[in-house]
């Protein structure tokens, strides 16, 4: 076969192309610190990383999710342990106000305290985290209990609050307000309680025993047992979550991340064919097109 200059300057350029065109995507990956820029690089490497970051955006949502659910729970528990607290403060002032000996005065000084405990209440149940009532249900824009008498109707919305924290696993973060302050027809609701506390201490008739506050307590101890039943079960649930996604970017970082010495090793050896394939070249090609080149 008859070799023409023709074809050595085809040949020459082809080749330069070819090492150039490996020198440069080697550089991009150094660059970028990716052995994946495209699919052509890899087809099925790179549906494994595609496949394995939808994995992993699905597993930060849940984490957000998880999140929010401790952060709903951890308050309710907080709130609880509260009103826990003023209830048997106000169990002391019973006691306290049954004592015969107490003049109306006395009984009086009692009832105003028994009072700021029932706003104290009501400011509780009226909680928000982040801008939403917590203890409302779904109706998480509206106080449940905007008024002092409010508690007189059952005006407030018992719909569980449920949030998606794992591939078909949910969870209701909320505590409905009957489960913590009672129905308006409840014995033990803490506002009909404490109302009637204080209007007995000023009648001077005993018209709340130790019991009916001993029932909410009670029904409030219950409430923070079932809520701290969650919260292990979420802190459960984010640990696996935790674990998952080291699992998964370690499993990502397998499929797409570069070894940096590996690749520069590669990197230097490309430059130097290409350099070789330049300088083979100049010696074929015509001066003036080298001169070009150069």
């Amino acid at each position: 076969m008859r070799v023409t200059q023709q074809m050595m300057h085809q040949n020459s350029v082809r080749h330069m192309n070819q090492n150039l065109s490996r020198f440069e995507k080697l550089n991009n990956q150094v660059a970028s610190g990716k052995v994946l820029s495209r699919p052509s690089d890899d087809p099925n490497g790179v549906s494994k990383a595609m496949n394995l970051k939808s994995t992993i955006a699905a597993n930060e949502q849940f984490e957000r999710n998880v999140d929010e659910a401790k952060l709903w729970l951890d308050e309710s528990d907080q709130t609880i342990n509260q009103v826990v607290n003023v209830m048997q403060r106000a169990r002391e002032l019973a006691v306290k106000g049954a004592n015969d000996t107490l003049s109306a005065s006395d009984r009086e000084a009692i009832a105003i305290e028994v009072d700021q405990l029932n706003e104290q209440v009501r400011q509780f149940a009226n909680t928000k985290v982040n801008d939403n009532y917590i203890f409302n249900g779904t109706k998480t824009d509206v106080a449940p209990f905007p008024n002092a008498d409010s508690y007189l109707t059952d005006s407030f919305d018992a719909t569980k609050k449920l949030v998606t924290i794992g591939e078909g696993v949910t969870v209701d973060v909320n505590v409905t307000a009957d489960q913590i302050f009672g129905k308006s027809e409840d014995e033990g609701n803490l506002f009909k309680t404490l109302s009637d506390l204080a209007a007995g201490l000023r009648s001077g008739e005993n018209t709340v025993s130790l019991e009916t506050i001993d029932i909410s307590i009670d029904r409030l101890l219950g409430t923070a047992a079932e809520v701290g039943a969650r919260s292990n079960r979420v802190e459960s649930i984010e640990n696996r979550i935790q674990d998952t996604m080291i699992d998964l970017e370690a499993r990502l970082s397998k499929i797409e991340d570069l070894d940096y010495a590996e690749a520069i090793i590669k990197l230097k050896s490309e430059e130097s064919v290409y350099q070789a394939s330049l300088a083979s070249s100049a010696k074929i090609i015509q001066p003036s097109l080298m001169d070009f080149l150069r």
